[in-house]
C-alpha cells in the first residue's frame, strides 16, 4: 500500500494549537459549518494558512436535519429548516456550506445524521429526495448515520444515493468502492491510545481501495493519527508522543 494514497487526521484540532494538528496530519475534518457555515473568505484564509501537504473535508450543517436551536443567527424562516425539508433555507444552508468546501478546496463534504433519522420509509425517501434536490458537481459526499440503522441497510443506501458510507473498520467492513472513510469515534480506543494490533487493522482495511481517508475523535485522535501515519510509513509506533 502506498502510504500517497491514505489521508489520515482528525476530526477538528483536539489540541489548542491549530499549528501542531497541521503539521502532524494530512487530513482535518473542519466542523465549523456544523451550524452556519462560514463565509468563502474564511475559507480561502484557512486554505492559504495550511500546509499544502494538508487537504480537508467539510462538516455540514446539522440544521439540515435537526430543529433550529433558540438564538441560532440563521436567515430565513426556523421552520423551513431541518427534516430534510426540499424547502429554501434548507437548500439555501446545503449551498453556502458546499461553497465553503469548496473556497477551502475540500475533498468531501461530510453528514454526520442524528438519531433520530431512523431507516424508515418516509425517512429513507426523504433523505434521498433531499440528497437529490440539493447536491451538484462532483464533490463526494460522505454520510455516518447514527441510531438503528443496520450496515448492510446503510450500504445499501449509500450506494443507492451516490454516498460513500463513513466506517469505523475496527467494527464494520466498509463497502467496496475506489474511495473509503474511516471515522473512528471516542468509543473506538476506550480512552487510550489505540494499540498496534488495532492500528494494523486499519492499515490492513486502508490497503484495500484506491484511496483511503481516516480521521480520528478519539480521545487521544492526534496520536491516533500520528501512529498510524507512522505505522503505514514503515516506522514503529511511538509510544510516548505528546
Amino acid at each position: 500500500m502506498s502510504a500517497a494514497n491514505v489521508r489520515i487526521g482528525t476530526v477538528g484540532y483536539p489540541v489548542r494549537n491549530r499549528d501542531r494538528v497541521l503539521n502532524n496530519v494530512t487530513l482535518v475534518e473542519l466542523t465549523e459549518g456544523r451550524r452556519n457555515p462560514p463565509g468563502p473568505k474564511a475559507a480561502r484564509k484557512l486554505r492559504a494558512g495550511s500546509p499544502g501537504s494538508v487537504g480537508f473535508t467539510v462538516q455540514m450543517s446539522n440544521h439540515l436535519f435537526e430543529p433550529v436551536e433558540a438564538g441560532a443567527e440563521l436567515p430565513g424562516e426556523a421552520a423551513g429548516y431541518g427534516d430534510l425539508k426540499i424547502s429554501r433555507e434548507n437548500l439555501d444552508l446545503w449551498k453556502r456550506g458546499s461553497a465553503y468546501a469548496e473556497a477551502v478546496e475540500a475533498l468531501a463534504l461530510v453528514l454526520v445524521t442524528p438519531a433520530r433519522l431512523t431507516p424508515s420509509r418516509p425517512n429513507r425517501d426523504a433523505f434521498a429526495g433531499f440528497i437529490e434536490a440539493a447536491r451538484g458537481g462532483d464533490t463526494p459526499v460522505i454520510w455516518e448515520p447514527h441510531g438503528p440503522w443496520e450496515i448492510e441497510q446503510a450500504a445499501d443506501f449509500a450506494a443507492a444515493h451516490g454516498l460513500v458510507l463513513a466506517v469505523d473498520p475496527l467494527r464494520d467492513e466498509a463497502p467496496a468502492g475506489p474511495l473509503a472513510y474511516f471515522r473512528l469515534g471516542p468509543f473506538s480506543s476506550m480512552g487510550s491510545r489505540l494499540g498496534v494490533y488495532d492500528l494494523e487493522r486499519l492499515a490492513d482495511a486502508a490497503a484495500s481501495f484506491e484511496r483511503t481517508m481516516c480521521v480520528f475523535d478519539t480521545p487521544r485522535a492526534l496520536d491516533d493519527a500520528r501512529n498510524l501515519s507512522r505505522l503505514i510509513d514503515g516506522l514503529e509506533v511511538d509510544a510516548d508522543l505528546d
